[in-house]
Order: structure tokens, then sequence, then C-alpha cells
């Protein structure tokens, strides 16, 4: 027990058949987000001067862990000095077991290694310039980042969940302004990623084998074709559509998915797709910004097949595995009715089921008749 206390693991819930991620060792890392004052009223840094000076993202600064930042120019990524999982030299396989219990040992008390990378991708070397203000020329080489490190983990065959994310802003946890992403390569499948494998899996199996998210823009795109007054479509590019889910959580979640072909990985997308993408992205993210005059806060990631989870699996027996997925991203914004009311996951909707108020298809007409012209730059 006593490497628990100190080490990354992962714990079993029994009552839910999931897992956590518990990572005692990043309880000191530094934190310059959100806090919570002695008079329980929300503050934060807001002198962006200041933030800039200390911020250990930008260019030829020293980090807490005293490594240096390069000046870097365009995107930048490293491995995170606070990671919360267990990296041992890229091995995920060669962490002793003995500290660990199966769910067939003892279901109650199970816990097993937390291993994998942490990695951190600096977007842009301007710490004031996040995606939404980026040209589409600079969002590219983002995506072309996230490109070349899914293939260099696809090739690496003992990572199993590659998961790319961003937290933007404060009010969904983020600890450092600086337009930054992370990505966790996973030697592990996740609880949330094996729900969503079966049931895609199992969509597949019962419709003939069309994956789950390929049929769902097919009947969106027609739903828009159609010019139904409850379409969900916000953005229909050449390659891309950007839809408020019917099952949406969040006030003004969004999902990012390809709607002419079946894509697994990222590190397949042409670069049709990438720079199609790219204008993509940048069209949300503006219309986001705009919808209340403010940076909007929110939580997006990739989600894209499992990885190879041994040097047995060739790359054909890894698409015939998991053939029933479908690339996309998801934004999950906090925001409600303005940049000072957001949404809470209280109450009910922790202990049971999630309720939400505002309708996606009312969510997806605000954000269609919003400007592409981001508010920073219209002119009087």
């Amino acid at each position: 027990m006593t490497n628990l206390l100190t080490s990354g693991h992962r714990r079993y819930n029994p009552l839910l058949d999931e897992w956590i991620i518990v990572s005692p060792h990043r309880i000191q890392r530094p934190w310059e987000g959100q806090i919570e004052s002695d008079d329980r009223k929300l503050t934060e840094v807001t002198d962006v001067s200041v933030k800039c000076t200390k911020n250990p993202l930008s260019p030829e600064s020293v980090r807490a862990s005293g490594l240096i930042t390069p000046n870097y120019q365009s995107v930048y990524t490293f491995h995170n000095d606070f990671p919360a999982l267990v990296n041992v030299n890229g091995d995920c396989e060669s962490v002793s077991l003995t500290s660990f219990r199966s769910v067939e040992e003892n279901p109650l008390f199970a816990c097993a290694p937390a291993q994998g990378d942490c990695l951190v991708t600096c977007f842009h070397p301007d710490s004031n310039k996040t995606l939404a203000l980026m040209e589409q020329r600079e969002i590219l080489p983002v995506i072309n980042e996230w490109c070349r490190i899914t293939e260099k983990y696809f090739k690496m065959k003992n990572f199993q969940w590659l998961q790319i994310f961003e937290n933007r802003g404060a009010a969904v946890g983020s600890s450092n302004t600086h337009p930054h992403g992370q990505i966790w390569a996973c030697g592990f499948m996740p609880s949330l990623v094996l729900r969503l494998d079966k049931n895609q899996q199992n969509y597949a199996l019962q419709h003939n084998g069309i994956p789950l998210l390929l049929d769902y823009a097919m009947q969106e795109k027609m739903n828009m074709i159609n010019c139904a007054s409850d379409s969900r479509v916000i953005i229909c590019s050449t390659h891309w559509l950007v839809i408020v889910p019917w099952w949406a959580c969040w006030p003004f979640e969004t999902m990012i998915l390809p709607h002419k072909r079946h894509i697994l990985w990222l590190h397949e997308l042409t670069e049709d797709e990438k720079y199609d993408l790219a204008s993509v992205m940048q069209n949300l993210l503006v219309r986001y910004d705009n919808l209340f005059n403010t940076p909007f806060p929110y939580s997006m990631g990739w989600y894209q097949a499992p990885m190879c989870s041994s040097d047995e699996e060739s790359l054909e027996d890894l698409k015939s595995k998991y053939k029933h997925w479908q690339l996309h991203a998801m934004y999950l914004p906090p925001l409600l009715r303005s940049s000072t009311v957001k949404k809470f996951m209280s109450g009910f909707e922790l202990l049971a089921e999630t309720q939400r108020d505002l309708l996606p298809e009312t969510a997806a007409d605000m954000l269609r008749e919003t400007s592409t012209i981001h508010y920073t730059k219209r002119t009087l």
C-alpha cells in the first residue's frame, strides 16, 4: 500500500464498474488558475501582463521544474513536468504489478497501474493569441502536431489510448492562460472510452456495419439539406460538420465530425481535410467568443479509435477491430446565459442523470446567427 500513497495508480469503483486515476504526486504542482478565496468568491488573476511575465509556457521562460522553455516560433510540445500518469521509459509493460490487485482478486479494493505519457502542446508563442484569434495558417500547425503525435504513439504499440484535449479558461480549471493543450497517451483503456467502444460496436452490429457517427452525420446533414427548422448543424464545410448533438449535455456543446468518409485516426487525414478542419475550428471558436463577447471557456478533446496493445496486432487487425469508430472532436463549454452565468453539474445531475434547459436546437440556432468576425476585430 505504501507505493499507492505516493505514486499514480487507478482504483476500481464496483458500483459504477469504472476506474478513476489517482495521482497523489501532483498535489503540489503550481497553480495559476481560478481559486476559491476565503470569502468563497471565485477569483482569478486578470492582469494579462502579470501572467505573461511569469508564464512558464511562454518562450525562454523558466518552468517550475527548473527547465527552460525554448524560444519556439510556432507549435511546441514537451513532456508535462507534473504528469498524472506514470511514465516508465515509454514501456507500459515494465511496471511491477506487486502493489496492484485485480477486480477478480478483490473487486472492493481493486487497483491497477496508471501508466502512460503526459504531454503539453503550446499552440502559439504569443500568450494572448488563442485559437479563436489565430489565422487558419496558424491553426494548421496545431492540427499537424496532433497528427504527428498520433502517428508517433500509434507506432509504439504499447499505448492503447491517446487523449488529445484542451481546457480553455479558468471556468473549466485551466491553470495557465497561454494557448495550450495536453495529450495523454495511456497504457490502458479509460472507463468512458470502454463505454464508447461498446456502444459504437453494438450500433454497427445492429445496422449492417455502419459506424454510429458516420450514420449520424449523414442523417443530420440530410435534415439540414431539407431545411428543417430543427436543424442542429452549425457549419457544413467540404469535409466537416459542426453539430450541437441531439443528446448534448452542456448548453452550447458541439461536435466536429467528418461527413464524407470513414476515418479512424487523425494521422489518416488528407492535406485538404486538415486545411478544411483549420478553417472550421476557427469559424466555430470565433462564434463561441462572439456569443457573449468574451473569451469562451471550454473543454475539448479528440476521440479517435484505440491503438495497438501489443506487437502482435497488425494495422489490418486494428482497423478491423475498431472499424465501428469514427474520428470526431467534442467541445464542452459551461457558459449558459452570459459571460458570467455558467451551468453547474451538481445535485441530481451528479447523482442520477444529466438535465438541461436550453434546447440543443435553440443553441444551434444561436451559434448559426452569431458573427464569424471576432468581436475584438470589428470596426465601429
